[in-house]
């Protein structure tokens, strides 16, 4: 019996226009990233300053003038424990303190961020003590760890007092605020917006600190004990 050769299978049109399709789309975002690249340095700093954390970091591989972006722009610290695009380890967090010359544009941590390790306390006095945080905007700082708030509230770090002058916005959860006739209270002229959750604060502390946050907008005080009423 005489056999026929087989036939060469030709080329898929759907694969032809898939692949097409995707060099038109590489061709689209080289072309919007030149048109980004070509953004002033200050316009660059703004966009980088919004990203996440991670994605903020990555633009370094872009190119060396990203690199200088990134290290010129305001940081963005803001993470999330169930976010694995905005998890970051702690060892991780404190390079980018390392390596960034401030200044701070937000800094955030959710409750229990800290909870795995020993040295809690210290470790979040250091990151606030950086000078990639110098002339924070907004701090939005809760408890180390997992434990219920009325098991477990850390004092608030005294080194937060060094945002007192640049802070707009700022949220305080699970945290002990402190007491007596020596504790010194948050002044914070230029600050809008103050978030309070099941916190631990007397009664003339909380005064003392909305009297000298002479600009605020917006109050949230909520499950908070150690006063009897605000005025």
């Amino acid at each position: 019996m005489r056999r026929h050769p087989s036939p060469v299978p030709r080329p898929s049109m759907a694969i032809g226009v898939v692949t097409r399709a995707q060099r038109r789309r590489l061709e689209e975002e080289e072309r919007l990233a030149d048109r980004i690249s070509s953004l002033p340095d200050g316009v660059l700093g703004d966009i980088v300053s919004l990203l996440p954390t991670k994605a903020g970091a990555r633009t370094q591989v872009l190119s060396s003038r990203w690199r200088h972006i990134w290290r010129s722009a305001p940081l963005n610290i803001d993470l999330h424990i169930d976010d694995p695009e905005r998890h970051i380890p702690v060892k991780e967090i404190s390079r980018v303190l390392s390596v960034h010359p401030g200044p701070g544009r937000r800094f955030s941590i959710p409750r229990g961020y800290l909870h795995w390790i020993d040295d809690r306390a210290a470790t979040m006095d250091g990151w606030l003590r950086s000078p990639a945080l110098e002339n924070l905007q907004e701090l939005d700082l809760n408890s180390y760890s997992l434990q219920h708030c009325s098991a477990s509230q850390p004092l608030l770090p005294p080194s937060v007092h060094r945002f007192s002058s640049t802070l707009r916005v700022a949220s305080f959860n699970c945290l002990s605020f402190p007491t007596g006739t020596n504790a010194k209270a948050l002044h914070l002229p230029l600050l809008k917006q103050l978030t309070l959750l099941q916190v631990s604060i007397s009664e003339s502390y909380l005064h003392a600190m909305l009297a000298g946050a002479s600009v605020l907008q917006s109050l949230l005080l909520l499950d908070s004990f150690g006063f009897l009423g605000c005025k």
